[in-house]
């Protein structure tokens, strides 16, 4: 076990360190949720990573993405994390795909063996394909609705998609999840109950509430791999 986890051991024993160290998490969409729910699985001690996410960093990713510096403008964000991952610990093994979510993105997944599915995608299809090649393919998730507009932290639940309310994003899934059969008691998604602040097409943010996300879906995360 390595020395940087010694805390984490603690709290959770060896053993379970241990485990957690063969897992292999998938998270696609590496910005204000998906970053901080990667960091912090990573500095948990999961052991193996798949990364997806076709975007690069841009300046004004900054103001509330905790992977990405300065210095990471322009760059791709998987390749971004992927370095950061490493500066945390050079044992983290990462896989990094500079690619959005397609069938064809999904059908080269299969050829590993993914533990859980972190959904951190903003394309309502994209995020419909993600959920269903894990239903289908009994693969553990969890998918991240709509965090943008809001302030409140506090307001972060972990639900079904059939309990939500309020959240556009919500209500597109549901209708395209429908059309496809999909049972919307089976997937957990984190949500904000906060009501959006305003609606419009440019999506604003501050670091409170994705990141409270991240980190409400790495711990959900966390207590799948560890059962």
């Amino acid at each position: 076990m390595e020395r940087r986890l010694d805390r984490t051991a603690i709290l959770l024993g060896e053993e379970k360190v241990n485990q957690l160290a063969t897992k292999t998490v998938l998270v696609c969409g590496l910005g204000g949720v998906g970053g901080t729910c990667l960091e912090s699985l990573a500095r948990s001690g999961v052991g193996h990573f798949i990364i997806v996410d076709f975007d690069r960093v841009e300046e004004s990713n900054l103001n509330r993405q905790l992977l990405f510096l300065r210095a990471d403008v322009g760059e791709p964000k998987s390749e971004a994390a992927s370095k950061r991952l490493h500066q945390i610990s050079e044992n983290i093994d990462v896989v990094s795909l500079a690619e959005a979510i397609d069938e064809a993105v999904l059908k080269r997944l299969e050829s590993f063996k993914i533990d859980f599915v972190v959904d951190a995608i903003d394309s309502p299809r994209a995020k419909a394909a993600l959920i269903e090649h894990c239903l289908s393919h009994e693969i553990p998730f969890i998918s991240s609705l709509g965090m943008a507009n809001r302030l409140d932290p506090s307001l972060i639940a972990i639900t079904t998609l059939s309990e939500t309310k309020g959240d556009p994003l919500a209500s597109r899934m549901r209708s395209l999840l429908r059309k496809d059969g999909v049972d919307l008691n089976e997937v957990v998604v984190a949500y904000s109950r906060e009501t959006p602040l305003f609606r419009g097409r440019k999506l604003s943010s501050v670091m409170n509430v994705p990141s409270s996300a991240g980190l409400d879906m790495s711990f959900y995360c966390l207590q799948n791999l560890l059962k």
